[in-house]
């Protein structure tokens, strides 16, 4: 947990709603929070935290795990919508995560606004690309050195692309060299994670089919849950963050043993 900052203590700790508001402002500063610390500071027994945490997890802000408990994802929203959030941090990742490419690559470029910001930085070599997003594909229309191929299937509005049996029928028969692949949220126990079933799924089989998997991931993700788990940590070639990253996240990282690139200072 985050010391660094400390939000005041509530008024009345006997009533389990101002814990609970306590709590949620304690995920969003620090995306985790400690059963026994939550006790010690709010004078309440483990017992009654670990109800508070239970409540929150039913209602979707939290996800236990041992010892206490991780704030979910704040990635929600359309791919509409998150293209427009956080645009700067998103191009300063993808010039860091292309710098990892090599002329005559095989490159998978998964669905996500992060991956369309990298699609508009690839290098001008040869490249084959796959995607399975509809943006990512029309970006690359008229960059004659890629050789691009769609994969087709089932769209989903929500990713901006395409997901479903037709689609990892496709992916199947794929070897790529390297896989940009999307997520919602990350976290040292919980790994890659995100908001929906089937996509998961999907995601599963690229890390199966790829021979490296390369995350670019902007703060607001780093140490969050997912509904979904997609595959650990450890299965991760290189994590791309962002230059301001939380010290006491990167450490958490850099303990975990994933390789780090950051992406440039804004």
């Amino acid at each position: 947990m985050n010391t660094d900052i400390r939000l005041p203590r509530p008024g009345n700790t006997s009533l389990p709603s101002d814990r609970q508001l306590y709590i949620r402002q304690l995920l969003l500063q620090d995306g985790r929070v400690l059963a026994t610390e939550l006790a010690q500071t709010l004078g309440v027994s483990e017992d009654s935290i670990r109800r508070d945490l239970r409540e929150l997890a039913a209602s979707g802000v939290c996800k236990r795990v041992y010892g206490g408990a991780i704030a979910m994802t704040p990635n929600t929203g359309s791919f509409s919508e998150r293209s427009h959030e956080n645009v700067a941090s998103k191009v300063r990742l993808a010039a860091a995560a292309v710098q990892l490419l090599q002329a005559g690559q095989f490159v998978f470029l998964d669905s996500g606004t992060t991956n369309l910001e990298i699609a508009r930085a690839l290098p001008d070599m040869p490249l084959t690309v796959a995607t399975n997003s509809i943006p990512i594909a029309a970006a690359l229309l008229g960059r004659q050195q890629f050789d691009v191929t769609l994969v087709g299937g089932r769209m989903d509005h929500r990713i901006g692309g395409t997901i479903g049996t037709a689609a990892a029928l496709e992916v199947q028969a794929m070897r790529p060299d390297i896989c940009f692949l999307g997520t919602c949220s990350v976290d040292i126990e919980l790994g890659i994670g995100t908001t929906i079933a089937e996509e998961a799924a999907f995601k599963r089989l690229l890390v199966r089919q790829c021979s490296q998997i390369v995350l670019a991931v902007t703060n607001q993700k780093l140490g969050t849950a997912s509904p979904f788990a997609v595959t650990p940590l450890n299965e991760v070639s290189r994590l791309v963050i962002e230059a301001d990253a939380e010290p006491y996240k990167v450490q958490q990282l850099q303990g975990s043993g994933v390789p780090l690139l950051f992406a440039a200072r804004g």
